[in-house]
């Protein structure tokens, strides 16, 4: 089985199996897994990176920009009954 993880600017984005990436070892990659298992609690509206040396970096979460789809529950039932589209 192949290993892998992506970084980007220094931080672990994401390790799999299979394709993509940059292959690594089954024992790095569990090594990896394990700290993303064990990552500590953020507070509200923080949350943490994975270092590639395998520390934790808090930051400021963006906030959510509102849907520009979001639609009535009026205008649903309306669609849902086949009296209009968006």
């Amino acid at each position: 089985m192949r290993f892998y993880k992506i970084i980007d600017g220094g931080y672990i984005i994401s390790i799999g199996t299979g394709n993509g990436g940059t292959e690594i070892t089954e024992a790095e990659y569990s090594e990896i897994l394990s700290v993303i298992r064990n990552k500590p609690q953020a507070p509200d509206g923080y949350g943490y990176r994975l270092k590639t040396d395998l520390t934790w970096e808090i930051a400021k979460m963006p906030d959510p920009e509102p849907a520009d789809d979001d639609i009535t529950a009026e205008e649903a039932l309306d669609i849902i009954m086949g009296g209009g589209e968006l």
